[in-house]
């Protein structure tokens, strides 16, 4: 539904939400109650005009700010570029984005909204329409926490003008009663100002949170994904990397200066690279986040798999044959992408079941009923007769790998795919 509706939609809602709360609040309660700018209403208006100011000019920055883009021919250091998997760890190598063609520097990630790779990306919000990501990521903390303090001295004034009235009225003073228009405008400043400290307050906690942990919103995920695959003993324990310490994590996003860490600045750093915890492999974040073993099995749509076909049709040409799988690297889980709009190895297998009822179709021409949970590999002899090899069986999963079922041949194999 919100997709459907274009960006600036939103930002022309909230720059009217702004203006409505700010300045209908001004002309139609507080500036009549003080008969028009005094030195009164002056030092009571005053701080919310400027707290007014710094809210859309931050909106603003993040409004038109670029996230982050990857520079062009960037590349991760070339010893990682050549690492092999380590499939028991979830380790996949660097990060690669088959949507937009790059390499994905650390904690950077695709966008399917704006259609590409965004530094340090934190979300994509439709209230800016634009990504958040490293180069905007302090507009945005700024920008929700002025947001935050305007409104909320908005509804305590409100609340100062409701107990001058209701005092007034004690003391028989009906003239100061408000007529029915200032009444309208009371109730919906008050029900407006609320709704915004209500649903930016939350929000503001939370990216708080986060700004602590020096994590973005799809870190935060990930974190408890590993912690998850850590817990289930599918992974060895692994530390966050980019977490360096309170203070320093504040300092990553709003600045070194703790005195202006509420006034706009340009972010520093590159958003390629971040400081990382004392005694952290530097490859680590290149590898965030370990992924789950079972992910790393390989596609029907992998070169690994394709040798598998190639195998069972070798071996149906030639009985005989001696077959042993080639060592090669799991190309599914290598590099791996943020769009939605890509394949998955779970989509893969399951829209298979669907498609053969329950039956695996090995692309050669072969079914496969009814196989047991645990999947036998087995070798020919020279005298035609079959000697299992070994038996697997994952406990931890409901599903087999596709590449458990074929049988093993040696065949020539490239580290390049």
């Amino acid at each position: 539904m919100l997709e459907s509706i274009p960006g600036k939609v939103f930002v022309v809602g909230v720059v009217l939400l702004i203006s409505f709360i700010a300045y209908s609040s001004q002309l139609v309660i507080f500036l009549p109650a003080y008969d028009g700018w005094n030195s009164s209403s002056l030092a009571t208006l005053l701080p919310l005009n400027l707290l007014v100011v710094m809210v859309f000019y931050n909106y603003y920055l993040c409004v038109t700010t670029d996230p982050g883009k990857i520079p062009v021919h960037w590349e991760p250091p070339s010893s990682l570029v050549v690492a092999k998997e380590i499939t028991a760890e979830g380790i996949t190598g660097p990060r690669y984005c088959k949507s937009c063609n790059v390499y994905k520097p650390p904690r950077s990630h695709h966008c399917r909204y704006c259609g590409r790779c965004v530094l340090k990306m934190d979300h994509h919000c439709p209230w800016i329409d634009n990504c958040v990501g490293n180069d905007n990521h302090g507009h945005f903390i700024r920008f929700i926490i002025y947001a935050n303090v305007a409104c909320s001295y908005v509804i305590v004034l409100l609340i100062g003008r409701v107990r001058a009235i209701m005092d007034a009225i004690r003391h028989f003073q009906f003239d100061a009663e408000p007529d029915t228009v200032q009444i309208v405008f009371m109730v919906l400043n008050f029900v407006f100002a609320f709704i915004v400290v209500f649903c930016v307050g939350i929000l503001a906690c939370y990216q708080l949170y986060c700004l602590s942990k020096n994590q973005t919103n799809i870190e935060s995920w990930e974190r408890g994904k590993v912690a998850g695959l850590v817990k289930r003993g599918k992974i060895a324990p692994v530390n966050y990397p980019f977490d360096v310490g309170f203070y320093r994590n504040l300092c990553e996003v709003l600045g070194s200066n703790p005195l202006t860490w509420l006034w706009p600045k340009k972010m520093q750093g590159d958003g390629l690279s971040f400081p990382i915890t004392p005694e952290t492999d530097p490859r680590v974040p290149y590898y965030w986040p370990p992924r789950d073993p079972d992910d790393l099995r390989p596609s029907i749509f992998s070169s690994k798999y394709k040798r598998q076909q190639e195998a069972q049709r070798l071996l149906s040409e030639d009985p005989d044959a001696i077959l042993e799988e080639s060592d090669g690297y799991y190309d599914s889980g290598s590099f791996v992408t943020d769009s939605e709009a890509e394949y998955s190895i779970e989509d893969e297998e399951e829209g298979m079941r669907h498609l053969v009822n329950n039956r695996i179709y090995d692309l050669s021409g072969s079914y496969f009923d009814n196989i047991p949970p645990a999947a036998h590999q087995y070798r020919r002899t020279p005298h035609g007769s079959q000697q299992q090899l070994e038996e697997t069986v994952d406990s931890d999963t409901d599903t087999m790998p596709l590449s458990a079922f074929a049988s093993k041949k040696k065949i020539p194999s490239s580290k390049e795919d």
